[in-house]
């Protein structure tokens, strides 16, 4: 199929109803510079946020550190959903009909006056509530300051969901970058001025507000409209409803290690605190990093919190890579669905997932290989020591959580909401009910760390097999089987490597870099050796340069 006045060679434009610079569609070219674009905007982001993740605990107490960590894992739980769904939804609409885009996003500003505002609010007001079931009325201030960052991310997802939309992704790209620098300055900085936790939330917040602002001079308001061309903002409410049922149970699978570390094992040091105090420091080696941890067993929580969040942090980095990804195909495959290209759709599938979990193995596989000497890079000695473990463990978890993600936001910009929602619903069940057990059981002997790893690992891997089962049978496509195959092929031999190095014990800091350029080397060659990375992947790369996508045609 072709389309009357579209050269071969060059992309379908989309007018701007501004009178803006058309915006190229989508199609492999663009998608290929989307991805470079987010990828690369992303990839600093993620430099950025472990910037902030290495630097405050040198700053910030133990006890602070973890403190900081539980809150915004909170806070993300519900940005993540306002984000990620207002973008998709307002992207979605734009993508299907670009030259609405400017309509759809005023259609989403309303929305958020009457959904952001009110979820920001809400979430004040439940900050007690949620202090008194973590057992640390401490974390009231703190968690009403974040409600902030809530109310000014829903309106600026506005923004990036229009520049998503309308294919501008340098755009979108530029204000990931522009906010994460902001973030480093904001946070790190009201931490060094000595304010605590509570200030560098504060910052947090200063940082989301400037961003808001420059999101409204780059990308631009939509203009004035008359009542009878605006948009309803009911079929955006709804969607984003639907999405964000999804969305609330993903991020939640993200956090709920965490959440339930905090709360149930405050329990279980209060109620042993008179049997343990003497026995403490031994039993669970950390407590020495938790000063008046005796009189205060949050305290003690809050110090495994930090430790965790460390891992946490080091452990999501394959899934961080790839959020690009996610981006950049949600409007590719609700395009070619509104369009029933199953062929392109099945195609976006494939490519996808496959090169996503390439991608993502990729960096897991360094730090499965020998975790503690990674964490020891970037983190103090009691970090490698205490964490270590379970970053092996978790690492490896979040490969699965990254197909996971992959699958879910297919599903989703294919408009098969449900099946996305009964699998994530499934796969948090299983990880909050594993957690449940195991934590308390785990105090007992100071594994807790280790254990809550790979418990949420394990509900990773079935979510991930399960979102390929559903994907495959709704779209007709999912991970080849044989690629599946090598990379695992790949993975066993990348740690064997790894484990046979001598790694941080014989040459410090340099041999762990020599070593974990060794476990990655291992990993491509024998993926070029298995044949699944070859000349089919060079010429996929250079037909992406020569045609554009079918749903363009």
């Amino acid at each position: 199929m072709t389309m009357t006045g579209a050269s071969d060679n060059q992309p379908k434009q989309v007018a701007d109803p501004r009178g803006e610079a058309p915006a190229a569609a989508g199609g492999p070219t663009g998608a290929g510079r989307g991805v470079l674009y987010i990828a690369f905007a992303k990839f600093y982001f993620m430099v950025a946020g472990l910037v902030i993740q290495l630097r405050l605990p040198a700053i910030l107490s133990r006890a602070a550190f973890g403190s900081y960590s539980l809150v915004a894992n909170i806070a993300s739980l519900v940005n993540n959903v306002l984000v990620t769904g207002t973008i998709q939804a307002v992207s979605r609409f734009a993508a299907q009909e670009p030259g609405k885009a400017r309509r759809v996003q005023q259609a989403g500003l309303r929305m958020h006056v009457r959904l952001g505002l009110v979820i920001a609010v809400g979430f004040i007001a439940a900050a007690p509530l949620v202090a008194w079931l973590l057992h640390d009325m401490a974390m009231t201030a703190p968690l009403m300051l974040a409600g902030l960052i809530v109310g000014g991310y829903s309106f600026y997802a506005v923004f990036v969901g229009t520049a998503n939309g309308l294919h501008q992704f340098h755009k979108q790209a530029g204000l990931d970058m522009t906010f994460a620098t902001l973030r480093v300055v904001g946070l790190l900085g009201m931490a060094m001025a000595g304010f605590g936790v509570i200030g560098v939330i504060g910052g947090w917040v200063a940082a989301a507000f400037v961003i808001l602002c420059a999101a409204i001079v780059w990308v631009g308001l939509p203009g004035k409209l008359a009542r009878d061309d605006r948009l309803p903002v009911r079929p955006l409410i709804q969607f984003f409803a639907g999405v964000a049922l999804y969305l609330v149970l993903f991020n939640a699978l993200m956090f709920i290690d965490s959440i339930l570390i905090k709360r149930l094992t405050t329990e279980y040091y209060a109620a042993h605190a008179a049997t343990l105090t003497r026995a403490l420091a031994t039993s669970v080696p950390w407590a020495a990093h938790a000063t008046g941890y005796a009189a205060d067993p949050s305290v003690l929580a809050d110090v495994q919190n930090a430790y965790y969040a460390a891992v946490q942090n080091l452990a999501r980095l394959p899934y961080q890579a790839i959020i690009a990804a996610t981006f950049v195909v949600f409007p590719l495959v609700s395009r070619s669905t509104f369009t029933e290209d199953r062929e392109t759709t099945r195609r976006y599938v494939e490519v996808t997932t496959r090169y996503s979990l390439i991608f993502a193995m990729a960096i897991a596989v360094v730090m499965a290989a020998n975790p503690a000497d990674i964490l020891g890079l970037v983190y103090p000695p009691d970090f490698a020591q205490l964490g270590g473990p379970a970053l092996g463990a978790l690492a490896l978890g979040n490969v699965a959580f990254s197909v996971f993600a992959i699958a879910g936001t297919i599903l989703n910009g294919a408009g098969k909401t449900l099946p996305a929602v009964v699998t994530a619903a499934g796969t948090l069940g299983l990880a909050t009910i594993g957690n449940a057990i195991a934590i308390p059981i785990a105090a007992e002997h100071g594994d807790v760390l280790h254990v809550a790893a790979l418990v949420t690992s394990g509900a990773m891997f079935v979510g991930a097999i399960a979102s390929g089962w559903v994907l495959r049978r709704q779209l007709g496509a999912f991970l080849p089987v044989a690629s599946v195959v090598r990379i695992a092929i790949a993975t066993g031999s990348a740690l064997a490597v790894g484990r046979l190095l001598p790694g941080a014990s014989a040459g410090g800091k340099l041999m762990t870099l020599v070593e974990a350029a060794a476990v990655v080397a291992t990993f491509l060659i024998v993926l070029v050796i298995t044949r699944e990375l070859g000349t089919r992947d060079l010429e996929a790369i250079k037909a992406v340069r020569r045609k554009r996508a079918p749903a363009e045609q």
